[in-house]
């Protein structure tokens, strides 16, 4: 209480009114000639102190009533104005003081409270503030992301930008080379093609999106291409070039030249196949001509004299196993110079090619016939039962003697001459068997329009065959 400066001010200055008061009685207040100076002083000081209490008496009313209840007041507001609210004591009394201090009193907890509020409100702040600085980190970061990831972006899209050129000058180049080009994933489906290839099997674009490799192979072909495949996926290198017959979408089948190339992903496994294929029509049609022409005569399409001697060696190398006879007929038209001399060389191969037909129809098709050439024919007799070589013989002879129509020119004149050797019977030699029924040929022509045996020809006993048309 002592502390407040109002009571220290209002205790002063009583003490300086009293003073003020004594002092003024004692000395000015008993005029001379009065009582007795002692009792007058006594009075006086009975009157001062009278006073004295009744003044004290109210200072402690002021005291006790009105500055204890303001020191409070001030001591609290200094306390609020500090932040501290711990002191909750309720400062009662009456009048303005009473009403003061329960103003003060709600103020200071609608003080703590808002201050608490504002607390919290400040540890929101803190926190959404930390979060922002976080965030303003992160959007620094991302920033930073964002640059760098701009600067990938920009030498993605000119990376990408370079890959569209070279693949536009790649699928330019696919689609302007005559070859086909395809790409196929591991079920051998057609992922991309070029327009070359569509074109080489007559399908549409749209219909051959997707479309198996089995669609335009055989059952065959389509087997070796699946082996091609699955070399390529095992061992991951490019298949050597192979010939493959594809169907087209007429039904037409011919052949091509292909490879096969793995398609590999980044890590390197097999994801597809991709190769090239080369329409080699005309080159396989060349070469079955070449290897035709090889074993086969031109003119009539019987086989040739190359031919007929290797067919000639496996059937005595077959005989000889299957220990079983056989024929060699050496054939020779007579008169046929004539139908050159005469009708001209085209009439002569009209005339060789009707005498081949004649041939393979009389014969039977396990009968192996050739053209040695000019007007020589040779068979070799595949008897697989009993041989009967002097009825084939016959047949030949009455075949081939019948008149030939050529637009209404009729020939007529044409007969044939047959010598016969016998595996093994005359010899195993595969020459000795040709030159010994060339001899028996000879023999036969002696006489015209019949067949020999080279066995007979010691007897100068051959075998006429009847004569059906007769040279006038």
């Amino acid at each position: 209480m002592l502390k407040s400066l109002l009571f220290r001010k209002i205790l002063g200055l009583i003490l300086i009114i009293l003073t003020v008061f004594v002092l003024t009685i004692y000395f000015f207040g008993v005029p001379d000639g009065a009582e007795d100076i002692g009792a007058i002083k006594f009075r006086i000081f009975s009157v001062g102190l009278g006073v004295s209490l009744i003044l004290f008496s109210a200072a402690y009313w002021i005291l006790r009533f009105v500055l204890v209840p303001i020191t409070y007041l001030s001591e609290m507001s200094a306390r609020i104005l500090k932040g501290d609210f711990s002191d909750d004591r309720y400062i009662a009394g009456h009048g303005e003081i009473g009403v003061l201090g329960a103003v003060l009193y709600r103020l200071k907890h609608g003080i703590e409270s808002v201050v608490l509020e504002l607390k919290i409100k400040r540890q929101e702040w803190s926190n959404v503030f930390r979060k922002s600085e976080k965030m303003r980190g992160n959007i620094y970061d991302l920033s930073k992301e964002k640059k760098m990831l701009s600067e990938d972006v920009e030498a993605l899209t000119m990376q990408l930008e370079t890959l569209r050129r070279s693949e536009d000058r790649y699928r330019t180049m696919l689609e302007n080379i005559e070859e086909g080009y395809y790409e196929m994933d591991l079920l051998g489906n057609l992922i991309f093609f070029n327009d070359s290839l569509y074109n080489m099997l007559g399908y549409s674009r749209n219909d051959m999106v997707g479309m198996n490799y089995r669609n335009f192979t055989d059952p065959e072909n389509g087997d070796k291409l699946h082996k091609e495949f699955e070399r390529a996926y095992n061992t991951g290198k490019s298949e050597s070039i192979f010939d493959l017959k594809l169907i087209r979408n007429e039904g037409k089948s011919f052949y091509v030249e292909t490879s096969v190339t793995p398609i590999k992903d980044s890590d390197g496994n097999a994801m597809g196949f991709r190769g090239i294929i080369r329409d080699i029509s005309v080159r396989r049609e060349y070469q079955e001509k070449l290897e035709y022409l090889a074993y086969h005569d031109e003119l009539t399409g019987l086989y040739n004299r190359k031919a007929f001697f290797e067919k000639l060696k496996d059937t005595i190398a077959q005989s000889e196993r299957d220990r079983k006879e056989k024929h060699v007929f050496f054939m020779d038209l007579d008169k046929f110079k004539q139908v050159n001399d005469t009708l001209g060389h085209d009439t002569g191969d009209w005339l060789l090619i009707e005498v081949a037909n004649r041939l393979q129809k009389t014969l039977r098709q396990t009968d192996y016939i050739c053209r040695l050439g000019g007007d020589e024919f040779t068979v070799i007799l595949n008897n697989i039962n009993e041989p009967a070589p002097d009825k084939a013989a016959q047949r030949i002879i009455d075949s081939l003697s019948c008149p030939y129509d050529m637009n209404g020119n009729i020939i007529n004149f044409i007969k044939i001459s047959i010598g016969i050797s016998v595996y093994p019977k005359d010899s195993t030699d595969v020459g000795a068997l040709v030159n010994y029924a060339d001899t028996a040929m000879f023999e036969a022509k002696k006489t015209g329009n019949c067949y020999v045996f080279y066995n007979d020809i010691s007897e100068r006993t051959p075998i006429i065959a009847p004569v059906l048309y007769l040279v006038k």
